[in-house]
């Protein structure tokens, strides 16, 4: 009796150990990606029409207007790309690697931006330009208070854009990882907000712009000769940043902002968006075996395995008391084991039990073990 009672104290307090280990059965992750929208010789996300109105363009990127735009006439374009992401992370690289989507599971969705020329009323969005052929209007928007094909020019002082906020709308996850044994739960697609300007004839020692949040307007960041409070002096070349590129890359701004020149002259050849996408995947809760001695019984012998198991954080096995497969032992395959022990029919994974819980049902599982081990004899 002496040796029973020590043997429950004893597993008590590793049962309060190992639930500190507890498996963790959801995990939501938050991928941030990027998209691009810009203007070149022969495709555009912000116009379809050269400023005359004889050369056309297409999508740039998925990017496109809504509506037909042609520069120099129109006052505001709306761009938009339907999205199709077809899956290839993995669990290996946390579903961060690739292109942040589980290998299996295709992501699609709309997303939409308004941009305006101001100031306004009387300004028109165009391709810079010493004339309308699509050759010398790549180097992107600019703005005119000229109407039609003569006006072609970048943004002057006290001229600029207004963004809007991205709309995301139609989001849809369709399918199932790849890899077995994972749940997938879909989540959103949030938070398009601008992070680099491209240009290629923007000039830092005499050329000034100044973005400003509409809804913040305190926190301001300046390019070239601007200063801002959040950031001043960056660099707008004909790149979008990242690693050994040498436009600035700054804090995502969300929008509605607006980019107004402060000096000198500028335009805006590409934008580059940020963006998050967000799920959850977990392991599957389904119950596999508790039997880990396999002697086709789950009694307290497979108990006591899982006791000597518990904790292990990787590769575990079977035959080390991981019930449900997902290389850790803990309290979720305890809970396997005793629905088994007894002979249940149909097992289920519970809830993970609080260190108290987990505690009295250790001690009441022991003591049916060592009941039944004193009728038998």
């Amino acid at each position: 009796m002496k040796f029973a009672i020590s043997r429950v104290r004893c597993c008590a307090a590793l049962l309060v150990l190992s639930c500190a280990a507890a498996k963790v059965q959801a995990a939501p992750v938050l991928a941030t990606k990027r998209t691009t929208l810009n203007h070149s010789t022969n495709t555009s996300a912000f116009f379809t029409l050269s400023v005359d109105g004889t050369s056309s363009f297409t999508g740039e990127d998925g990017w496109a207007p809504t509506a037909p735009t042609q520069g120099a006439v129109a006052t505001s374009v709306t761009t938009k790309k339907s999205f199709s992401i077809v899956g290839d992370s993995t669990s290996v690289g946390n579903w961060i690697d690739g292109n942040r989507i589980p290998a299996g599971v295709t992501l699609a969705f709309d997303a939409e931006l308004t941009i305006k020329a101001l100031p306004a009323p009387g300004s028109y969005l165009t391709m810079p330009g010493a004339n309308a052929s699509v050759g010398a209007s790549s180097r992107g928007i600019g703005v005119t208070q000229t109407f039609g094909p003569t006006g072609i020019n970048d943004i002057n002082l006290s001229a600029g854009l207004e963004f809007s906020a991205v709309t995301v709308s139609n989001v849809s996850f369709t399918g199932t990882p790849t890899e077995t044994g994972f749940t997938f739960t879909p989540g959103g697609v949030a938070n398009f907000g601008t992070t680099v300007f491209r240009s290629n004839v923007f000039q830092e020692a005499n050329h000034g712009m100044v973005l400003t949040p509409i809804n913040d307007p305190a926190n301001t960041i300046g390019f070239g000769t601007a200063t801002g409070t959040v950031a001043s002096n960056l660099v707008m070349d004909n790149n979008f940043g990242g690693s050994g590129a040498s436009s600035s890359v700054f804090a995502r701004q969300t929008g509605p902002y607006t980019l107004m020149v402060t000096q000198g002259a500028g335009c805006i050849k590409g934008i580059a968006m940020d963006y998050d996408v967000t799920y959850d995947i977990s392991t599957a809760g389904s119950v596999a075996n508790a039997d880990f001695n396999g002697d086709s019984t789950v009694d307290g012998a497979d108990f006591l395995i899982w006791q000597r198991g518990s904790g292990i954080a990787s590769g575990a096995t079977l035959a080390q008391g991981d019930a449900d497969g997902d290389g850790v032992v803990g309290p979720l395959d305890l809970e396997v084991w005793k629905t088994k022990f007894g002979g249940a029919a149909t097992p289920a994974v519970a809830a993970v039990p609080e260190p108290t819980a987990a505690l009295l049902m250790g001690a009441a599982v022991l003591s049916i073990v060592a009941s039944r081990r004193r009728l038998a004899a």
